[in-house]
């Protein structure tokens, strides 16, 4: 086992040497776009921020210790009619007009879908912000870490389930792998993270590959 992969088994050394990191540069969308069809072209984010048809929503990233071993947590959303029905995601959603910014709605979001207070853990940073053209969201991912393991409860309406997936899963290039997805009339070889039963792909596909990428790069300079 090598260094790198090592220190995912070892959560109080992950934590020790994320949080050595001060204000670390994000990959951005060259992390996020790994996890996408290459053909598919960039979004512009500040051009989306300025359409007036644009929704914003936040999810929270949880990074924890389960017998020491760094997790993530997902969450696997109930089927209804809709364009993210049945998929799996960080816990999170849209703003509302009660929240006083993007953070208390991934605070609120992640009380509610999945029960765990922000008194539990510290956001660590936020990731770059992922457009997701059906929807019409524009999503802005935090990443939390919490020292000690955490209890949850979900939201029985929205949650079918909760991962509580081993980051080393999602680390390395052998983490994910091509999947043929039908979108309407054509097909797609699309990037995804299978974890067990479960596939990983879109919006929530492209937060975890740049989480992972800087992650490796922060590992790797320490």
């Amino acid at each position: 086992m090598d260094v790198i992969t090592d220190i995912f088994n070892d959560h109080n050394r992950l934590v020790h040497e994320l949080r050595k990191a001060i204000s670390p540069s994000l990959p951005g969308q060259e992390a996020q776009y790994l996890a996408v069809p290459p053909n598919r072209e960039r979004t512009n984010i500040q051009e989306a921020k300025a359409n007036a048809n644009t929704r914003r929503a936040a999810v929270m990233a949880l990074l924890y210790p389960k017998e020491n071993i760094t997790h993530i947590a997902l969450i696997k959303r109930n089927e209804y009619p809709g364009v993210h029905s049945g998929q799996i995601s960080f816990p999170g959603g849209k703003e509302e007009r009660s929240d006083s910014d993007l953070l208390q709605t991934a605070y609120r979001e992640t009380v509610e879908e999945i029960g765990v207070p922000k008194h539990y853990y510290k956001v660590w940073l936020p990731l770059t912000e992922v457009y997701i053209p059906p929807s019409q969201f524009l999503v802005q991912p935090y990443v939390g870490i919490a020292e000690k393991p955490l209890q949850f409860v979900p939201e029985a309406r929205e949650v079918v389930e909760i991962l509580q997936v081993p980051l080393q899963r999602l680390y390395g290039r052998n983490a994910m792998e091509k999947r043929k997805m039908q979108f309407g009339d054509f097909t797609a070889d699309v990037p995804t993270f299978p974890i067990d039963d479960h596939v990983i792909w879109g919006a929530t596909a492209m937060m975890i590959s740049e989480l992972m990428v800087l992650i490796d790069r922060i590992l790797d300079r320490g």
